[in-house]
């Protein structure tokens, strides 16, 4: 066997949603541990007369200290992302107890009623809110707000042939409208809630909330309990 056996170390990830910096430098550790293992065999069996290319070697080897240093950088960003998601967790803990205006078309019906805000963009001549479910189906329905601005809609889960929606269910509001020619007017749609707590568990920083738990990203206005808004 006059030449090394090639063996390729997997590439390190650096991305966040990758192999974890710890998993990496396992990997790493078997498949090297496996190549002087390989190494060994083969300067032990190695043909005298045509021996190993050193080359080869070297090259092998400095491969596998790029890999173990691009890993050890991962690393190091996984714990500077921890730190960063702490402290804006600790920073977000001051939103508590504070209403938000959360660019959302969905909500979970808790039993407590959901809070919507849909905004004509112009004058409408017609207006009709409906909720759906999961799979899409009309629920309840009303006509809704003609002037062009903000509107509010509260439902308490009322259903239009009778009773009370399931709890613990997303449900998403839809506002149809068109002006005097008929011609389709495309509103906004979001969510105003009360912010009870902060999720650090899905990567970034989330706010918790009795309608579902939303990326802070998604909010638009944080409200004091007097309904003065700041814009996100």
């Amino acid at each position: 066997m006059s030449d090394l056996i090639s063996f390729v170390p997997p590439p390190a990830t650096t991305s966040v949603g990758g192999a974890s910096g710890a998993q990496s430098a396992t990997t790493l550790a078997n498949n090297f541990d496996t190549f002087l293992t390989i190494l060994t065999a083969q300067i032990q069996n190695q043909d005298p007369l045509e021996p190993m290319d050193s080359t080869q070697f070297t090259e092998q080897l400095v491969q596998f200290s790029g890999v173990e240093q691009q890993i050890r950088v991962n690393k190091q960003l996984e714990t500077l992302i921890a730190a960063t998601n702490s402290g804006a967790g600790a920073s977000l803990s001051g939103y508590l107890g504070q209403k938000a205006e959360i660019d959302a078309a969905s909500a979970q019906f808790s039993g407590d009623p959901i809070t919507w805000r849909y905004e004509l963009p112009a004058q409408a001549k017609s207006t009709t809110i409906t909720v759906t479910d999961a799979a899409g189906r009309v629920l309840y329905s009303k006509t809704g707000e003609l002037e062009a601005g903000s509107h509010e809609f509260v439902w308490n889960g009322e259903l239009n042939k009778g009773g009370t929606a399931p709890e613990d269910q997303p449900y998403w509001i839809s506002v149809v409208a068109e002006d005097a020619n008929k011609k389709a007017i495309t509103p906004k749609h979001s969510l105003v809630t009360k912010i009870t707590g902060v999720d650090l568990t899905y990567g970034e920083p989330a706010l918790t909330t009795p309608a579902g738990v939303f990326a802070f990203a998604d909010v638009k206005r944080l409200m004091n309990n007097d309904t003065s808004a700041t814009t996100n």
